[in-house]
């Protein structure tokens, strides 16, 4: 079969509105920010004196994890609802003690530099946000949905060999602009790319050609050719993808092989590289996450901002989340926010530092951001043509987080989410 390196519609290369002309999106798998960088210095990490308890009336403090895997957890939308439990973060231990004692106490153990090195040096060098939130309660692919499509279509599981989504992805946006994508994936005889479930892709074949195997990663990267925006999506990786219970070093070992591949390559000095995971995977966090509609956020996860313009040993504590991608990349080509989740994220353009040259130029959005940071009720107009409103939330000074809440005008006020 036959794949195009890229998908690059014709004509010129569309110019973006800042210095960065690439963006390279790194989504892993299953890991808490707690479980990476708990214990990084500076970072809104494991509280002391803490313990959990496991359903069998003993308790489990986090611990380091003296290897290099854990066994897999319990990470359904279920699960992660009984370990959220209404915002108390406290049942992680007794969800995974129902696969057995020794998920229970897996589920509360940390990594830190031994075995992931490189990620906390990228830490130390760039920017590390530390309030940065799956989108969701729940597992991998819906998850992943919010990254490049600002929803998850109603999905709840994994299970979508048989389903069909509508709706707009950043890919057809990107496509219509005429700025070039790939999305580098794990071919499987199981699934296919999780972006060709959205009918606007799957109909298109020329959209099609955009889904390249990850094993065309290197070559293309070391070759020079970069696409303007790129996905990298190594869910499917039995050995690379870091979801438990593979080895994460060796996850790490990969990763570092892509970044380092990019740093040495023409196209660094304009290129933002955000490496990320899609989902916790049951391990512990201890932050509740701010619920702003019925799916979520879910628990934190980690995500490492690293460019050239990121600002370096950095600490981005804004609330975000994975549409935080999505507005970075709209806001970087102009593009107009899919849904209102996308709108009401948070902003990873703020981990960069640009020249007043290069300074992204004022769009209605940033104009909306101001007017919430200075306590204003806010209107947005999204693609479909809906307006929206958008409270403001009270100030934070690494206090408890505020709940945003979105209303459309004219409707009732999308409702906090209360689970039993």
């Amino acid at each position: 079969m036959l794949y195009l390196a890229s998908f690059v519609p014709p004509g010129q290369p569309v110019r973006p509105n800042t210095a960065i002309e690439h963006v390279v999106v790194i989504m892993k798998e299953n890991h808490a920010f707690d479980n990476y960088f708990g214990t990084f210095p500076g970072a809104a990490g494991i509280p002391p004196n803490v313990s959990l308890p496991d359903g069998g009336g003993a308790y489990i403090a986090p611990h380091w994890i003296a290897s290099n895997s854990t066994d897999d957890l319990p990470h359904s939308r279920p699960a992660m609802l009984e370990a959220w439990n209404n915002g108390s973060n406290d049942r992680f231990a007794v969800v995974a003690a129902q696969w057995g004692p020794g998920p229970a106490f897996e589920s509360m153990g940390h990594y830190d530099e031994r075995q992931l090195p490189y990620y906390w040096e990228l830490a130390r060098k760039f920017t590390l946000a530390d309030h940065y939130f799956q989108s969701m309660l729940g597992p991998t692919d819906p998850n992943r949905f919010f990254s490049f499509a600002g929803t998850n279509a109603g999905l709840e599981t994994n299970f979508i060999q048989f389903s069909k989504f509508d709706g707009l992805t950043i890919f057809d946006q990107l496509q219509a602009k005429g700025v070039s994508w790939r999305y580098y994936h794990v071919p499987s005889s199981f699934h296919a790319p999780l972006p060709m479930y959205f009918r606007t892709l799957s109909s298109n074949p020329e959209a099609a050609r955009g889904m390249v195997p990850l094993d065309r990663l290197l070559t293309d990267v070391q070759g020079g050719d970069l696409a303007q925006v790129t996905y990298i999506d190594p869910s499917d990786s039995s050995t690379i993808s870091e979801h438990p219970a593979q080895n994460v070093s060796l996850g790490e070992s990969w990763t570092k092989t892509v970044v380092d591949a990019i740093v040495s390559s023409a196209q660094w000095s304009t290129t933002a590289i955000l490496l990320t995971m899609d989902e916790s995977g049951g391990y512990y966090d201890h932050l509740s996450p701010p619920q702003v509609d019925e799916w979520g956020y879910g628990f934190r996860v980690p995500m490492l901002v690293i460019s050239p313009f990121a600002k370096r040993g950095w600490i981005d504590s804004e609330v975000m989340d994975h549409t935080s991608i999505l507005k970075l990349i709209a806001d970087n080509w102009g593009l107009p926010y899919l849904t209102q989740r996308e709108a009401l994220s948070g902003r990873l353009m703020d981990a960069f530092v640009f020249s007043p040259a290069a300074a992204v130029s004022t769009s209605p959005m940033t104009t909306m951001t101001s007017r919430l940071q200075s306590g204003q009720r806010a209107e947005h107009q999204d693609s479909a043509g809906n307006l929206w409103s958008v409270e403001p939330s009270v100030a934070r000074a690494h206090g408890p987080i505020p709940e945003r809440r979105l209303s459309r005008l004219g409707h009732p006020e999308f409702p906090l989410p209360s689970h039993p």
